[in-house]
């Protein structure tokens, strides 16, 4: 996995590079929420040379409705990029044990992939990180290397 590019891509560049993946791309005309959603919005990013693109599937009755499953917010999120400036202030006591519990619980590679700063750190798993820090006792205020706001494909 690359680290952040310093070079902030447009949203039209994501959003052709994302089409011309395997990412689920939706092409209802009939969804409420399709207006705000990421995967309808690919649609028209879908390179015309391919012969055949990931979809969703429009005969599930839970898809093309307000509570779709498959249903991407096309509101960047603000997310925390790094991880290791949190450990600054922290005594060893609590630091130590806070480590090891992340690392089980999201795996060594994702720990430092979030600790490093290569892969932004997204909402639910920082309100684990945040819990986590708070059930070993430090009461003070967290501080993460960066933020970044992305999508959340």
């Amino acid at each position: 996995m690359k680290k952040q590019e310093s070079i902030k891509k447009t949203r039209e560049e994501l959003f052709a590079e994302k089409a011309s993946k395997s990412y689920a791309i939706c092409y209802s005309e009939t969804c409420p929420v399709r207006t705000h959603c990421l995967r309808w919005q690919l649609r028209t990013f879908t390179p015309k040379d391919r012969r055949m693109a990931t979809c969703v599937n429009l005969n599930n009755p839970a898809t093309q409705t307000d509570g779709c499953p498959v249903y991407r917010d096309d509101s960047p999120v603000r997310m925390p990029l790094g991880i290791s400036k949190m450990y600054y202030d922290m005594p060893q006591r609590i630091a130590h044990p806070l480590k090891q519990n992340l690392i089980q619980h999201f795996n060594r590679k994702r720990y430092y992939e979030y600790h490093s700063g290569y892969r932004p750190v997204p909402p639910e798993h920082e309100q684990y990180i945040l819990k986590a820090i708070a059930s070993f006792g430090w009461t003070q205020l967290v501080e993460f290397n960066s933020y970044v706001e992305e999508f959340l494909w």
